[in-house]
């Protein structure tokens, strides 16, 4: 399990998101949702990352843009057990992926 805090914050120089279909959150060829919530009022964005993160099936992912460093979500995940890593962006906010663990039966496969 990745243990998920604001040491888990890497600075990035982009703001672009990417659509990506590699290894994601350990499984190959996973597609990766995306959400742009920096532009809601507060807290808009936790609640909706939260939710999305809630619809994830194991082993998905998805990436939220968010307008500030959002620790109180990677506090929030990291309790939950789920993995998640913040990348701070150059023109303010963070992109963070979160992913679904997998369950028992996907591991051992």
């Amino acid at each position: 399990m990745t243990q998920v805090s604001a040491s888990a914050v890497h600075p990035r120089s982009d703001g672009d998101m990417q659509n990506t279909s590699s290894t994601v959150c350990g499984v190959a060829d996973a597609p990766l949702l995306e959400l742009d919530l920096r532009d809601l009022p507060s807290p808009q964005p936790m609640m909706r990352a939260l939710a999305a993160a809630d619809a994830l099936r194991p082993g998905q992912a998805v990436q939220v843009l968010t307008p500030l460093l959002p620790t109180p979500l990677l506090d929030l995940l990291q309790a939950r057990g789920w993995p998640a890593t913040a990348t701070l962006l150059a023109g303010g906010g963070a992109r963070v992926l979160i992913c679904c663990p997998l369950g028992d039966d996907e591991a051992a496969a």
